[in-house]
């Protein structure tokens, strides 16, 4: 049995529906959220990503926010190398400090989870830091 053009097309037109479909349940449905003083309340709590700095490997990271706009991060499975920051609110964004770099970070929200991303630099050598963690709503 073979499938006319029209009944093969619209299968193929199904499928690529739910393809993307699929792709929008993760990918974040708002640009960054306007951020207010006690938004790190609701934030607050554990976080697992990527972190990327420019000319190194990608490294798989747990993240912690506290209420305060404090955090740390560290790769998995090595919480003895914990690396801390501090968070605060300038118009409505988010700036970061760390021993290491500094920069801008943003929160988004997608249907089943929240999205943190870093854009920075380190203090050392000027390089490029990208960070990605998500964590479950």
């Amino acid at each position: 049995m073979t499938l006319g053009w029209r009944s093969g097309g619209r299968i193929v037109g199904a499928v690529i529906v739910a393809v993307i479909l699929a792709g929008c349940a993760a990918a974040p449905t708002s640009g960054p959220r306007k951020m207010q003083a006690d938004d790190f309340k609701w934030l607050a709590g554990q976080w697992r990503g990527t972190a990327y700095v420019q000319a190194e490997p990608v490294v798989a990271v747990e993240g912690v926010i506290y209420e305060n706009g404090s955090f740390f991060i560290a790769p998995r499975g090595a919480p003895g190398a914990q690396q801390p920051g501090q968070m605060k609110i300038v118009d409505g964004g988010v700036v970061y400090d760390s021993p290491t770099s500094e920069g801008k970070m943003t929160f988004q929200e997608a249907p089943t989870e929240w999205v943190w991303q870093w854009q920075g630099k380190t203090k050392i050598g000027d390089k490029a830091v990208t960070h990605e963690l998500r964590k479950s709503k």
